[in-house]
This record gives C-alpha cells, sequence and structure tokens, in this order.
C-alpha cells in the first residue's frame, strides 16, 4: 500500500524538518514548500505525476502567499484536500476564519506530536 502523501508548508526550516521527522516516523510521506506559492505549484505536480497529496499542513504567516491566500486559491481552483494550520498567532477569530473558509483542523505552535 502506497504511503499517504503530506504537504508541509512553512517558511520556517526548522519547523520544515521536525514536522517531516514526526511525519516520516510515522510512515508517511512528506513535500515541504517554504510557502503557498510553491505549495501549490507542488500540489498540481504531484497530482500530474500521479502521487497526488492526501493532506495539506500549513502556517498561516508566510512571505509571498500565505497560508489563509492558499486556503482560498485551493478552493477557487476546486481543489478539496484536508487541511490542517498549524499557526504560533491563533486567537478564536483567526481559527473561526479558517474553519469557515475550509479548513479542516487547526493547531496551535509548539505541536504536541500526540496532537499531530
Amino acid at each position: 500500500m502506497d504511503k499517504k502523501h503530506i504537504l508541509v508548508v512553512d517558511d520556517e526550516q526548522n519547523m520544515q524538518n521536525t514536522l517531516e521527522f514526526i511525519l516520516e516516523a510515522a510512515n508517511y510521506k512528506v513535500t515541504k514548500a517554504g510557502n503557498g506559492r510553491k505549495a501549490l505549484q507542488k500540489i498540481l505536480k504531484a497530482k500530474n505525476c500521479g502521487s497526488p497529496v492526501d493532506l495539506i499542513i500549513t502556517d498561516i504567516m508566510m512571505p509571498d502567499m500565505s497560508g489563509l491566500e492558499l486556503i482560498d486559491e485551493l478552493n477557487r481552483q476546486n481543489i478539496n484536500l484536508p487541511i490542517l494550520v498549524i499557526t504560533g498567532y491563533g486567537n478564536n477569530k483567526l481559527r473561526d476564519k479558517l474553519l469557515s473558509r475550509g479548513c479542516n483542523e487547526y493547531l496551535d505552535k509548539p505541536i504536541d506530536d500526540e496532537k499531530l
């Protein structure tokens, strides 16, 4: 059986590497992107290469294209993927906004391995 493919989107290299370590140890295939624009490119490329992304784990505050802009663009392109947002800038208003736009789950940084 093929490994589930998770795309980790975060502008902090340390966070990308930490999530990659945790997820690969749990037997997931991991691809990383530093912002929403690069993530969108990787989502489309993975789909065209026969290894589509099964889940997106994204930060919100990133340069070039934020996590929220990524979610909006996925909606515009009718790309329906489960999305887990992980952010260090969270509050209830942001959480509600994310959930209303199609985010499936929301976690605050720092990450608890068990919750992930």
